[in-house]
């Protein structure tokens, strides 16, 4: 495989050796990976006869030159869960033929499309319920028992939303099949409902909530001024929270009535082989020997990225841990290309609920777009 790079990728990936063997391959990861990667590239390097080089890029940059790059790029790489159907669909990466044993089911549903596992899994992430200790001892049982002047949540967008609608009895598509839409059946107007009872609460904060546009400010802003007791978000916003002096505790975000279960959405980053790559038996010998519970307990202790592995040991009571239960009954995001046209229409939806527009016909009204820009791809 010849390593030029599409100008669009970071010239962190630009290579200044051109007398690479031809047999050689390259993973392209994100820069905090680096180490990880050079560490088992260099443990395999000394038990086979090809040789793998890691380098430092955009994992975004990277995809978006795949359309162009005609195997001009590395030969292994990271993408998130959601893309695999567009890129194996225009068969951009390809099939690992690795059997994934030993993660969470949400991990593995997500790895795989058509019937085919397109991805090893790494890292995994989803929303929680964070609630400040001085304030509130535990996870409540459910969130319909939470007095709505006691949290928060940015309901009027679908990443953080679709978890209610799946704990009422919604659904995104019923087994994957985007001709069955489930975002306007009678789960999911319960959804809309909940959400409408706490705009129309008169409580402050969900008030201002309503504008989409300052949502997520209002939130945080409450609960790092300790004027809310919890929120639902990722734990990404932690450190921010810890800064402002928070003692916070995480947990999965409870079901909203105990009907069903909250499955947030969930997403699950991994190693995929470019669909260009002629060593692609070589790249499939490096994820085999990647997909080890010993190589995902290394990913945990190096990166302290939530690896989807059965096998880690996460401590009781920490983040990670709540990272790790809340992902293993998560809802993976749909990883087939028509997902892509969910979230404008959703969007639009949800701030027309919070604005106390009349639910059904507002979800009838977008999973009818749904549809109709589903149909005209």
């Amino acid at each position: 495989m010849i390593k030029k790079l599409s100008l669009a990728v970071s010239t962190a990936l630009l290579f200044a050796n051109p007398a690479m063997a031809a047999d050689n391959i390259v993973v392209g990861v994100e820069k905090q990976y680096v180490t990880y990667f050079t560490e088992l590239a260099e443990q395999f390097n000394k038990t086979h006869d090809v040789k793998v080089e890691v380098t430092a890029t955009s994992m975004f940059d990277l995809m978006s030159a795949l359309p162009t790059q005609k195997g001009n790029i590395a030969d292994l790489f990271m993408i998130p869960n959601d893309r695999i159907g567009e890129l194996a669909d225009q068969y951009l990466i390809a099939p690992t033929n690795v059997t994934i044993n030993g993660y969470t089911t949400a991990a593995t549903e997500a790895s795989k499309y058509n019937g085919e596992t397109y991805m090893v899994p790494m890292s995994t992430d989803t929303t929680l319920f964070l609630y400040n200790k001085k304030m509130m001892n535990a996870a409540p049982k459910t969130l319909k028992e939470l007095p709505p002047s006691d949290w928060a949540a940015k309901f009027t967008d679908f990443y953080f939303t679709g978890g209610l609608f799946m704990t009422n009895g919604g659904y995104i598509f019923k087994d994957n099949n985007p001709e069955d839409i489930g975002l306007s059946n009678a789960g999911s107007i319960k959804a809309a409902k909940a959400a409408q009872s706490l705009y129309d609460s008169g409580v402050n904060h969900w008030t201002l909530m309503q504008d989409d546009t300052v949502a997520f400010d209002i939130m945080m802003k409450y609960f790092t001024e300790g004027k809310v007791k919890a929120i639902i978000n990722g734990p990404w916003t932690i450190a921010d929270i810890e800064k402002a002096g928070i003692d916070v505790g995480a947990a999965p975000i409870p079901s909203w009535d105990g009907s069903h279960p909250y499955k947030a959405l969930t997403g699950t980053k991994g190693m995929a082989i470019n669909g260009y790559s002629d060593q692609k038996e070589t790249a499939q010998a490096f994820l085999a020997y990647l997909a080890t519970p010993e190589h995902a307990q290394k990913w945990y202790s190096m990166t302290r990225e939530v690896s989807p592995s059965l096998s880690v040991n996460y401590a009781e009571g920490s983040l990670h841990k709540a990272i790790f239960d809340a992902t293993n009954i998560g809802q993976p995001m749909p990883n087939i290309p028509e997902f892509m046209k969910v979230w404008g229409p959703m969007k639009t939806a949800l701030a027309q609920i919070a604005q106390g527009q009349d639910a059904q016909a507002v979800l009838d009204a977008a999973v009818e777009t749904i549809q109709f820009d589903i149909e005209d791809m």
